[in-house]
């Protein structure tokens, strides 16, 4: 994986009357955080930023440019908070990595092909796993895994053992994951109905004083 170049300014302000004052001057405000190491407080252009997750991907390996720094720092993203309604950063999370030591992160899983029984209209794909636990070097860091279902048969399952990976990337899901299935639609006809009238009514409780706060 190559990296790709985010520029950032050091921030002074800090709390949420802080934050927001960084907000108010079209800025996104960030850290950067890592073992050993004190957190830093960044901002960033939210545009910029936008615009770099959707064309190298939220997993991308990024050289963070901060003044007065010796050289840019290598960093993922960990966490992105988004404006509610709107899909605008208004806080990110980076972490900063090692690129000799090896990561834990999550990776989305992709679906590729479509399966005869599917085709054919006698039966549904199911997706049971949207993303993967997977370890390996920040350099080594996959956009997505894919998986291809074209060969999947009416009422079989593809597990994570079945995935073929990337080279240097380990996943730390189960093996006996079930990641995607092929079901009859009689059966998912059945199932629906069986469901239906074991159905227990809604129980309807209070809420509780702290779960109204939210």
């Amino acid at each position: 994986m190559t990296s790709v170049a985010l520029a950032a300014e050091n921030r002074t302000e800090k709390g949420k009357t802080g934050v927001n004052k960084v907000r108010a001057r079209g800025l996104c405000p960030a850290v950067v955080y890592g073992p050993g190491t004190e957190p830093l407080h960044v901002s960033i252009d939210p545009k910029v930023f936008l615009k770099l997750v959707a064309t190298a991907g939220e997993n991308a390996l990024i050289d963070l440019a901060v003044p007065g720094s010796a050289g840019a720092k290598k960093v993922i993203v960990r966490e992105i908070q988004y404006k509610p309604l709107k899909q605008m950063p208004i806080h990110v999370d980076f972490y900063l990595v090692n690129l000799d030591r090896t990561i834990e992160i999550k990776v989305p899983l992709e679906l590729v092909g479509i399966p005869v029984a599917v085709a054919q209209k006698a039966g549904t794909l199911t997706q049971a796993v949207h993303e993967l636990h997977v370890e390996c070097l920040p350099t080594a860091i996959p956009s997505s895994i894919t998986a291809d279902v074209s060969g999947l048969a009416l009422g079989h399952a593809l597990h994570v053992r079945d995935l073929v990976l990337p080279a240097g990337v380990t996943v730390l899901d189960s093996p006996d994951q079930t990641v995607a299935a092929v079901a009859g639609l009689q059966a998912e006809t059945v199932t629906a109905a069986a469901a239906t009238e074991v159905a227990e009514p809604e129980v309807i409780r209070e809420r509780k004083p702290a779960e109204e706060k939210k």
